[in-house]
């Protein structure tokens, strides 16, 4: 197997492509056999260019969306006690941010419209009010999403991508990228009669009128000329199976490109490995053809040279702040690897437009020239050889764990979301099975060509990692599991859920020594869409469904991601509140995860009529909850409150002690449109 990684990557080379530019467009001639010129040309009618315009309330926060042929932005205004404005363009992940002094009451005023300059200046124009006599900008900032949003967690920003502000009827920035590559401009106009101002310890104060009610209005224009993505059309994104949520099209629609699909709006909006092999998964029934290998293509185009899946890339000005370079690719995430695979494998022998495809498919090349076959080919032998270890010698050591010297590597990347585990459930318990099964599979397919050996080779290795749950089981005795919810209930101010009998659940993961770390989790959803757990698994899966929180993972406004309640040490419940980015939280994509991979197992012909009940009940316990809080679900996240005997929605980043944001527009998000409830 290791002389046929060697040979393969020395045929192949790199994997890695950025992204292709933009397609020409070659005029036609008239055709040399006529025997008489023809007539002058007609002038050709005027292509219709799309317009993409929406607008999402989250609390406090209002977001627009705008896409109009080379412009695309995200406009989201925010009132309160940190008011800002952020405008967000797709192209190149590049933005501008404006933080007023608080708290400030304000809304944006009027629809966006696009700016397009003769300079290759693009973007867009607004108005915004504020309901006071004077506004001040403590910061502006023009530069990479990345560098905003690292300003909203640290309130700094490098020197290289300071910019003083220009007085005059207007308050104005400018300045070019690091690299010299691209300009960001941003012009701040109050309307008339309030009027502009500098000031020696601010970055500027828009004054409104005197006297009278307070109140001001300002327009805003922002631009940058960074080259911009394709987008592909609304018509070509979705079949007629797609469900018709105007709400979902229109966020799916403004995060495709043909060069990549973008993880999210407005802090991720770039490529993302994961995000993408998820929502292509999950979205697959509903989409097009071409869209869903566009996004296959995207992830194999980005592969390093050992078949690693890229998890996220720095482009544009992030770039050359942190590398002095073009682009690069981010590959310490674990799990990605092991999903490219599974979706593959889903699409390319399961359904009928990948069958018919297929050979076309794989035959296509990265920017450098390697088959998407040969990317393909090389990922599998990483998948079996970082399986090898743990079939040959089956203990928690030869697990997949983060990589050294990361506390990230997988969904759940924030620090403290794994709560401070080495070796994710998710991973080992659902992902490599998962990647070993399809990838006997596609080896045994003849699609890769001739393998048999290595596809015996994933069938020996994926017998060996099918009872890895065991490692990962907690048992909880009846009195131990009663008190810890009634105790841990107490602490939060919610009623207490009955558990009955011994409480047996999965870690959410193990620490380096192979102890759990003892959170109830979501990551359920793995397991049931990749694999075909053991019926009494799926009975216990479901039944943490059924139970409400915090004895399982119910919520009148969401399934919980993480539960604490029967964590025995203290500081590790410490990590997983309803303010933590992966704690007590809702996130839209797993409820769809879960709901699709119930499906998938009541469909199952092996499994005991009473189990498949239960199954049913989860489900539609499920769907309910999803329905409840239906327009949350394009988001990203949300959170929630307990007052007056009731659960009550939070957007999550408005609420006390929450420690980061959600996004107003999510990539995997969006796959209700081909995950629905099923009729009854």
């Amino acid at each position: 197997m290791t002389r046929l990684l060697l040979t393969l990557c020395l045929l192949a080379g790199s994997c890695r492509t950025s992204d292709p530019p933009p397609a020409r467009t070659v005029p036609v001639r008239p055709d040399p056999l006529l025997h008489s010129p023809p007539p002058p040309p007609a002038t050709p009618p005027t292509p219709t260019v799309e317009t993409l315009s929406f607008t999402v309330a989250e609390g406090a926060t209002q977001n627009a969306f705008f896409r109009r042929g080379a412009v695309a932005a995200h406009v989201l205004a925010t009132a309160g006690s940190r008011p800002r404005i952020i405008v967000a363009f797709p192209a190149e992940n590049s933005g501008i941010g404006v933080w007023l002094d608080g708290p400030l009451d304000i809304e944006l005023a009027s629809a966006v419209s696009a700016v397009e300059r003769k300079d290759g200046m693009r973007g867009v124009r607004f108005t915004v009010s504020a309901a006071s006599s004077a506004v001040t900008v403590n910061e502006a900032i023009l530069s990479s999403i990345r560098v905003l949003r690292n300003y909203g967690h640290t309130h700094k920003i490098p020197k290289a991508v300071a910019v003083a502000v220009k007085d005059g009827p207007a308050l104005t920035w400018a300045r070019k990228s690091v690299d010299g590559g691209h300009g960001y401009e941003l012009t701040i106009k109050p309307a008339a009669p309030a009027r502009a101002a500098l000031d020696g310890s601010k970055h500027g104060t828009i004054l409104g009128p005197l006297g009278g009610e307070p109140g001001v209005q300002f327009e805003i224009t922002a631009l940058s000329s960074a080259r911009p993505l394709t987008p592909i059309p609304v018509a070509e994104l979705l079949n007629d199976s797609a469900a018709r949520d105007i709400g979902a099209r229109n966020a799916l629609a403004f995060l495709s490109y043909r060069e990549k699909l973008l993880a999210g709006s407005w802090r991720f909006l770039t490529y993302f490995g994961r995000d993408t092999l998820l929502s292509l998964r999950l979205l697959m029934p509903a989409l097009k053809p071409d869209t869903l290998e566009a996004g296959l293509g995207a992830v194999l185009g980005r592969l390093d040279r050992d078949g690693h899946v890229a998890h996220e890339e720095d482009i544009g000005e992030w770039a050359h702040l942190e590398h002095s370079a073009q682009a690069s690719y981010d590959y310490k995430m674990v799990d990605d690897d092991f999903m490219l695979a599974p979706v593959i494998a889903h699409y390319l022998l399961e359904t009928a437009a990948g069958r018919a495809r297929a050979e076309t498919f794989l035959a296509q090349k990265t920017a450098e020239g390697i088959s998407y076959r040969d990317c393909l080919r090389t990922n599998i032998l990483m998948v079996l050889a970082a399986a090898q270890p743990y079939a040959e010698t089956p203990g928690h050591e030869q697990l997949i764990r983060l990589k050294d010297g990361s506390q990230v590597g997988e969904w759940r990347d924030s620090n403290e979301g794994l709560g401070n585990g080495r070796i994710p459930y998710n991973v080992n318990v659902a992902l490599v099975p998962a990647a070993l099964e399809a990838s006997r599979r596609l080896l045994a397919s003849g699609l890769l060509g001739r393998h048999r050996e290595q596809a015996a080779e994933a069938k020996h290795f994926a017998e060996k990692w099918a009872t890895v749950d065991k490692l990962f089981e907690v048992r909880v005795p009846a009195e131990d599991a009663k008190a810890r919810v009634t105790t841990y209930a107490k602490s939060l101010g919610v009623p207490a859920a009955a558990v009955e009998g011994e409480l047996v659940y999965a870690a959410l993961a193990l620490d380096g020594a192979g102890a759990p770390i003892e959170v109830m989790h979501s990551d359920d959803s793995f397991a049931m869409l990749f694999t075909w757990p053991h019926p009494d698994r799926l009975l216990r899966m479901a039944q943490r469904i059924l139970r409400p929180f915090p004895a399982g993972l119910r919520t009148p406004v969401g399934v919980v991601v993480a539960n604490a309640a029967y964590a025995t040490d203290p500081e590790v419940r410490k990590l997983f509140t309803a303010g933590h980015y992966h704690g007590a939280v809702v996130w839209s994509w797993q409820q769809a995860m879960l709901a699709a991979g119930l499906r998938r197992q009541i469909a199952r012909k092996d499994i005991a009529a009473a189990v498949r009940t239960t199954l049913v009940k989860a489900e539609k316990a499920l769907w309910d909850v999803i329905e409840a809080t239906g327009d949350a679900r394009t988001g990203e996240l949300w959170s929630w409150k307990y007052e007056a005997g009731a659960y009550k929605l939070v957007p999550f980043g408005q609420g006390a002690g929450h420690q980061s944001e959600s996004n107003a527009a999510q990539l995997w998000s969006t796959v209700y449109l081909a995950v629905r409830r099923p009729r009854r």
